[in-house]
């Protein structure tokens, strides 16, 4: 892909929490939630983040949106690091799982979606009530909302709400975290729907953190699973989820329902047993402490990511041969 269509390049990324202790809260270590990780983001694709609960997804999202300091690495868009989270909020937005508890029940939905068209002054007065009522026009939801409040909403609506904010300041990645997982299954094919709907008019870059590999399947482009921090396979969605590379990923589709009734996946163990801590990994390969392949030699494999002529990407993985 041409550096032209790249919007946001992460590289080596790191984000870590301190471990305190003690009535001074001395910090006595730190656990990496995220760990190495480098992707690109390309200009109108839809990438999704998926994996267990607890791998990083959430916590990768928001160090791209600047809401966590990431401790190595760098993000760039255009090959510039944005140093403020005001500067990278024309960029990039927003949408949370529960639309409620990101809206501020105290505010009508006119001032919810103008908030950040009055914070960035890009509009005032008659104008900036006509461009909130545009929003509410593009998310489907009929004028009359304006004055509501988000408890006068449905479920579906209050996302729709939320889509509406993010769009205001018309920007070019938005982070949907598990945005549709919260809405029955009638609802979230509506909204997924409008955000495909959006994204082809808009040329939007979505990053899609889910861990419904069912909606994944459906709505992206590409695909990057997660293990504990890092990247344990990275490439075409449709392929990746039809014929998965590494072990994590072939135990984690089968351990769920299928993508699509006709694909075939290599008759693995489901995944079994607890997520390592984040605070002390395996060494190695982090997924060997439940890999139904592991071997010895796991335990000091350094992790890098082997590259296929298409572009795809997985882990190195002694039982695929990448010694």
């Amino acid at each position: 892909m041409a550096e032209a269509q790249t919007l946001f390049s992460l590289d080596d990324v790191s984000v870590r929490y301190p471990i305190r202790r003690g009535f001074f809260q001395r910090v006595v270590g730190h656990v990496g939630a995220v760990d190495g990780v480098s992707f690109d983001l390309r200009r109108g694709e839809t990438l999704a983040l998926v994996g267990e609960s607890g791998c990083g997804k959430s916590t990768l999202g928001r160090a791209i949106l600047r809401l966590e300091e990431v401790a190595a690495g760098t993000i760039t868009t255009a090959g510039k690091q944005l140093v403020s989270r005001k500067e990278l909020a024309r960029k990039a937005q927003v949408v949370f799982q529960d639309p409620l508890g990101s809206l501020d029940p105290r505010w009508t939905i006119g001032n919810l979606i103008g908030e950040g068209i009055d914070v960035h002054r890009t509009a005032t007065g008659a104008a900036r009530d006509a461009k909130v009522r545009e929003l509410l026009g593009q998310v489907e939801l009929p004028s009359s909302a304006f004055h509501k409040f988000p408890h006068q909403l449905s479920g579906g609506q209050q996302q729709r709400v939320a889509i509406a904010r993010a769009l205001a300041m018309r920007p070019e990645l938005i982070v949907l975290d598990e945005a549709t997982s919260a809405l029955d299954v009638s609802v979230q094919a509506q909204i997924l729907n409008l955000l495909k709907d959006l994204q082809a008019e808009y040329s939007l870059t979505y990053l899609f953190i889910s861990h419904d590999l069912t909606v994944v399947g459906q709505f992206a482009d590409r695909v990057a699973v997660m293990y504990l921090g890092r990247i344990m396979e990275m490439g075409d969605a449709a392929e990746v989820l039809a014929a998965p590379r590494h072990p994590y990923t072939r135990a984690l589709l089968a351990s769920s329902l299928k993508v699509d009734p006709d694909m075939r996946i290599d008759r693995v163990p489901l995944l079994t047993g607890d997520v390592p801590s984040p605070r002390n990994p395996p060494s190695g390969c982090r997924f060997r402490s439940r890999c139904p392949l592991a071997q010895p030699a796991c335990a000091d494999l350094r992790h890098h990511m082997i590259t296929a002529a298409n572009g795809r990407q997985a882990a190195a993985c002694i039982a695929n041969g990448d010694l």
